[in-house]
């Protein structure tokens, strides 16, 4: 569907993120425990002090994560109830916090589409879309939003290799990736380990050939990540927020510098910032200068 129903209600998804650390806790609680070597009490005494810290450290992530469940959660009774304005700000708190999900900027957005705001909208839909790529809601409300954007902007054509590689990149989302190439290096290491200590023929041929393939999909992947990393560090794109802004032809309010005019809600790529002036691009390869407050980097 295409339509204004398309924009539900909040996504509930929350990361497990305190069950995860209540196991790491446990684990160190038991590695804590365990039979150690004799040693002398000052050695004993510093391990136990850093082993006490990280837990602490442990404990206090796992009692943030608890807040953010509890602050999600409210947030998306408040939205059911209606009550947009205050699910907007209890989803903030999280953010604030220092916490962050695709599903917390999915709800964000729809917050803002029932408060009328088209621009925060389509930011923060953009922002769910970086943490959840091909996510079917995401990608229908965006278009959905930007049909509603003052401006028709007509994307420049890709040659398809590039729209190829575009995809390839955003086909899994960075943390899931991360996670792929740690995992990756770490069954190449045993499979190395593995055929180092084999004395079989069977299991060094095996061996051989696992280590082949895993070295060979942790490169793949783990240039895939670095080029995720390069981009995101290097392509900054943002969405205008003011209704309507003035684009200049040099980073200067001379009136004779005006070149044309875009709207809220606009996707922008920024070039080059000087002073509180941004180079932008549209989509469709028009190029000017707008002042920095005038968008929000997505």
């Amino acid at each position: 569907m295409r339509s204004g129903s398309r924009v539900q209600g909040p996504k509930s998804k929350v990361q497990g993120l305190k069950g995860l650390l209540a196991r790491a806790a446990n684990c160190e609680l038991r590695t804590a425990n365990s039979p150690l070597p004799p040693s002398s009490p000052s050695s004993a005494s510093l391990r136990l002090c850093v082993k006490s810290l990280l837990l602490f450290s442990l404990l206090l992530t796992a009692d943030a994560a608890d807040t953010a469940t509890s602050l999600f959660e409210e947030g998306n009774r408040r939205y059911q109830r209606g009550e947009y304005e205050a699910a907007l700000q209890t989803y903030q708190q999280i953010l604030d916090s220092g916490q962050a999900s695709g599903e917390l900027y999915y709800n964000l957005g729809n917050c803002h589409y029932k408060l009328g705001d088209l621009g925060r909208t389509i930011l923060n839909y953009e922002r769910a879309l970086r943490w959840m790529p091909g996510d079917e809601d995401i990608t229908a409300n965006l278009e959905l939003m930007y049909s509603q954007t003052a401006d028709d902007i007509t994307p420049l054509p890709v040659f398809w290799p590039l729209r190829l590689l575009d995809a390839w990149l955003h086909l899994v989302p960075r943390p899931a990736l991360t996670v792929l190439v740690a995992a990756l290096y770490v069954l190449s290491m045993a499979f190395l380990i593995a055929l180092v200590l084999s004395r079989s023929l069977f299991l060094t041929v095996w061996s051989r050939r696992a280590v082949l393939v895993s070295a060979l999909l942790l490169m793949v992947f783990g240039l895939t990540l670095a080029s995720v990393h390069w981009q995101s560090a290097n392509r900054l794109e943002g969405v205008i927020l003011v209704e309507e802004v003035v684009v200049q032809s040099a980073p200067s309010d001379d009136e004779g510098l005006e070149v044309f005019t875009i709207h809220e809600g606009a996707k922008v790529r920024i070039d080059q910032q000087a002073g509180e002036w941004a180079e932008i691009v549209l989509q469709d390869g028009k190029v000017g200068w707008v002042k920095m407050g005038a968008f929000e980097v997505i």
